[in-house]
């Protein structure tokens, strides 16, 4: 018989509303933000998934790695990366964060990341603070992620919106979330080069 779980519920508040399916209500990240925002986009397959204690052992995080498929912005040499994100189960203690990703052993995945590797953080475990592949957290919490099926669709899900307007950007082709992205990124670079030139 599996022992009970004693699970420490921590609900993240962008503000003070909840949905009917218990998450907080978050404000729309738009791709643009997304990728211009975000420190690196990858395309990639998750080979391993653990939840460990912090360095200072006041919370639960999950650290994913992920093998690296594609770059899609951002300068990364290694085969992998790691993923971190608060909340797990270590023996019977589980703690849950709202709206933060979820991974599966097997999946691929695109996600838009923001760097850890720099920081000396007592939040960060001791997994990520001894390994040398870099470390990051997903931007954007559950909009940061989309998740690629059999069929090459990419769907974000796990979070509800304060905008009761139908979110178009939950599912793409992934290869047509890719090229948007890539548009997106040369844009972006045009406009920081020629800002560059003025001065």
């Amino acid at each position: 018989m599996d022992r009970p779980i004693k699970l420490l519920i921590f609900i993240l508040l962008p503000i003070l509303f909840f949905s009917s399916a218990g998450q907080s209500l978050m404000v729309k990240l738009s791709l643009e933000s997304l990728s211009h925002d975000s420190d690196a986009v990858v395309l990639g397959k998750v080979e391993d998934i653990a939840c460990q204690w912090s360095m200072d052992r006041s919370a639960i995080v999950t650290v994913v790695t992920m093998r690296i498929q594609s770059v899609i912005k951002g300068e990364l040499f290694q085969s992998h990366i790691l993923i971190q994100y608060p909340g797990g189960e270590v023996g019977d203690i589980g703690l849950r964060v709202s709206d933060m990703p979820e991974f599966r052993p097997g999946e691929q995945a695109l996600v838009f990341l923001k760097s850890i590797s720099k920081i000396d953080d007592a939040q960060n475990s001791p997994f990520i603070a001894m390994n040398f592949w870099p470390a990051y957290t997903v931007f954007g919490a559950a909009q940061g992620k989309y998740s690629v099926d059999d069929n090459g669709v990419a769907r974000k899900e796990g979070y509800s919106l304060i905008s009761k307007d139908e979110d178009a950007e939950r599912a793409f082709l992934l290869e047509d979330l890719m090229t948007r992205i890539r548009k997106i990124i040369r844009q972006l670079n045009t406009k920081q080069k020629r800002i560059r030139e003025k001065r």
